[in-house]
């Protein structure tokens, strides 16, 4: 008989990309190291068990429950959960909750969408003893633009541990309840070490690359703010090449075919090898790289940075909260700069930050540090250790496991 606490991530619209992010690594890594038998409950498309290819990563079984949706929904829809479907998810979700609160001993739930709002005051109603942990994904605009009406409020006093991954001074100014710091991290699925990787990757394997990772041409990742900064600095940086991972939205192709014409001398310099599926082969760019690039006009946190970080790769990124978060020293993580302090502090301790959109900042910083050898050694083996040491998803995992214990002890010392 299996007597290990359920910890059960309620995601209705789960992807096959979760598995290899934090919303499944954190149940996945709470069964595997913490104790604790995850449960992943989401929606059952088209009367069929969805089918999850990066599952094979996996070295543990996970249990699944479904939920039959109230209306039409097929794997492709994802988006109609949160949007013109919200109000029937909610009832979902919350009959769902009814028949299984008590059988969960922590409900792990990922935004503060108001999807959640019903299911989670059942929970609490009929699971007393239950724990609601609320994994933020936040940025400014979230934070600023969501109203803190009584409803909301009930939601967040119902939520027995929330943690965000940036803005954690911030939102602890805003917001009502105590929010914890954990960031997001990496996972190394090939090592067998529980406390991964410890090994140190050597920059003398690396090349003149510069890598990025994400959705191409997407608006958020603001794609083209590299490739106009890589064509400014391309001939300061003449050894270096580029390359671009990931699915390239539609109308992105015209921009890429319009750039290599009109710059045919970059052609044989840019590489786009399309979304990368196979794992190792995403580790390698990550190995052979000496620097990682991110120009995310918002974000919430991007999980590139912190696996880019482990293999040592120097980070030039925009200067987003999240961002200068991930590549300045321990103690300043979490905190709120001001905008003298932003502008007088580009040069940080495992990366260099640009204003948003400003590709020809960028391009200055990638002339400045494609041609500073010493840094970028320097910084392959500091970064390294910074995320072995700050970025490990068995570390961050036995954190929240660390909080949600001291939870119960409280709750227990309370009554």
């Amino acid at each position: 008989m299996d007597n290990r606490k359920i910890f059960c991530l309620l995601a209705p619209s789960l992807g096959d990309f979760h598995f290899k992010k934090d919303v499944c690594l954190i149940p996945y890594i709470m069964q595997k190291y913490c104790g604790y038998k995850a449960l992943f409950v989401t929606y059952l498309v088209d009367n069929e068990p969805p089918v999850f290819p990066s599952k094979t990563l996996y070295t543990e079984e996970i249990d699944f429950d479904f939920i039959a949706p109230s209306f039409t929904y097929t794997s492709s829809d994802i988006e109609t959960v949160y949007s013109e479907n919200a109000d029937k998810c909610a009832k979902d979700l919350a009959n769902y909750i009814v028949k299984n609160a008590e059988k969960i001993d922590v409900l792990f739930i990922f935004g503060f969408y108001h999807i959640y709002f019903e299911a989670i005051e059942i929970y609490k109603k009929k699971n007393p003893n239950g724990i609601v942990y609320l994994k933020l994904d936040a940025n400014r605009n979230w934070i600023n633009n969501t109203v803190l009406n009584c409803d909301f409020c009930n939601f967040l006093k119902n939520c027995d541990l929330i943690t965000t991954e940036s803005l954690t001074e911030y939102v602890n100014l805003k917001w009502p309840v105590p929010v914890h710091y954990i960031p997001n991290g990496f996972f190394d699925f090939d090592n067998s070490n529980e406390e991964q990787p410890e090994t140190i990757f050597p920059y003398e394997n690396k090349e003149n690359i510069i890598y990025h990772a994400g959705r191409l041409g997407s608006y958020p990742k603001a794609t083209e703010t590299l490739l106009e900064a890589f064509l400014i600095a391309a001939d300061k940086i003449p050894s270096w090449k580029l390359v671009l991972s990931g699915a390239m939205e539609d109308s992105f192709k015209l921009y890429i075919d319009r750039y290599i014409a009109e710059n045919p001398n970059l052609k044989d310099r840019l590489l786009l090898t399309g979304y990368v599926q196979n794992y190792k082969e995403m580790q390698n760019w990550y190995k052979k790289s000496k620097i990682f690039a991110i120009m995310s006009r918002t974000e919430g946190f991007a999980l590139v940075i912190p696996e880019a970080k482990a293999y040592g790769c120097y980070i030039i990124a925009s200067d987003i909260d999240s961002n200068r978060d991930t590549v300045s020293l321990p103690e300043l993580r979490g905190k709120t700069p001001d905008t003298n302090y932003k502008k007088e502090n580009k040069h940080v301790a495992f990366g260099t930050l640009f204003e948003v959109d400003n590709s020809a900042e960028m391009a200055q910083c990638l002339i400045e540090v494609c041609n500073n050898e010493n840094l970028l050694k320097e910084t392959c083996l500091l970064t390294q250790q910074d995320a072995i040491q700050n970025f490990n998803w068995i570390k961050l995992c036995k954190r929240i496991n660390n909080l949600i214990e001291l939870t119960r002890l409280t709750r227990s010392a309370d009554q």
